[in-house]
């Protein structure tokens, strides 16, 4: 009998130390879903004189990777981007602040557990060292905000069948949508904003060493924060901006390595604005490309901007008091 995903499960949760230290009980939004998971030994072929087939295998470090496609509906995630947040409050709403520098100097490795309720025994694979390589937001008129996440994880034995329980529904869990979010550039708000994205990547690399072939720790590199957003076309300001980076703006001789204005970047997904929210702030906001469409008889007029940041920090209004 084929199965469906109503026969599976994911969850995840921290790691203490590199591939240990987790139980799994947290569920990365609404909708989620596991849409690649591969394993690969990187097997060597030794070939030897005096024949042309393959004479011996050998085999190298031990390597996997996850795909996560899920709605936003908590803000829990950026912990494996931004390191564990800084909680103030005594009581509910609490403030969870993802920013800290030397957060980032080390990556905060996850671990996955995926059950699935098989036709003839179950399998649970348990995912350890993962590192969530890029995270990606997107949010567009009409649809929901729209999360992807890509792992790469060094360590896996071999699989339990003895089969778990779905994640820990959150005692707080909301699906965000376009009416939700907010996006602020220069100081200013985006009016008639049609869709804005996001983008981490902390480029992180396992680890490996000798006597044995699963990684053994991890490192990150710089952190990158790039994105994009499209909205209508109603004045130069933007424009003006993209040209004084090259001394080219109405200004003459003026430069400005970046935007500026407060917010320089803020993005904001609001349930509560007392309670429950999500306020991503950036600064360093460069524009490296700006694009016109629709300059054709009776169509919307729109500007598409790409722009990388050089800091960002999430703070999170949350009722409760950890992530869950």
């Amino acid at each position: 009998m084929v199965r469906t995903g109503a026969h599976a499960y994911v969850k995840y949760d921290f790691e203490t130390s590199y591939g240990a230290g987790a139980t799994a009980n947290k569920k990365f939004g609404l909708q989620d879903k596991l849409t690649t998971l591969t394993l690969t030994n990187n097997r060597q072929n030794l070939a030897q004189l005096n024949q042309n087939t393959i004479h011996k295998f050998a085999y190298g470090q031990q390597q996997g990777s996850a795909s996560m496609g899920f709605t936003l509906s908590n803000p829990w995630l950026f912990g494996a981007l931004l390191g564990a947040p800084v909680t103030t409050g005594s009581s509910a709403p609490y403030t969870h602040t993802y920013n800290t520098a030397a957060n980032l100097k080390t990556p905060r490795t996850i671990a996955i557990e995926v059950g699935y309720d098989g036709a003839s025994a179950d399998i649970v694979r348990t995912l350890k060292g993962g590192l969530v390589n890029s995270f990606g937001l997107s949010a567009s008129v009409g649809g929901h905000v729209d999360c992807t996440a890509d792992v790469t994880f060094g360590k896996e034995s071999a699989p339990s069948t003895s089969l778990g329980s779905s994640p820990s529904v959150p005692a707080s869990e909301f699906p965000y949508t376009f009416a939700h979010a907010e996006l602020t550039v220069n100081g200013n708000v985006v009016v008639q904003c049609q869709e804005a994205s996001l983008n981490l990547a902390q480029n992180s690399e396992l680890l490996y060493g000798l006597n044995s072939h699963q990684a053994v720790a991890s490192f990150r590199k710089i952190l990158d924060i790039t994105g994009s957003f499209k909205a209508s076309w109603i004045n130069k300001n933007l424009f003006e901006k993209v040209l004084e980076q090259i001394k080219a703006g109405t200004s003459s001789g003026t430069f400005s390595e970046t935007l500026g204005g407060s917010p320089e970047f803020q993005m904001t997904f609001i349930r509560d604005s007392t309670n429950e929210k999500i306020v991503i702030t950036g600064t360093g906001l460069s524009i490296g490309e700006i694009s016109i469409s629709g300059l054709e008889p009776v169509e919307p007029v729109f500007e598409e901007i790409n722009w990388q940041m050089k800091t960002i920090s999430v703070v999170a209004t949350s009722p409760t008091a950890t992530e869950e």
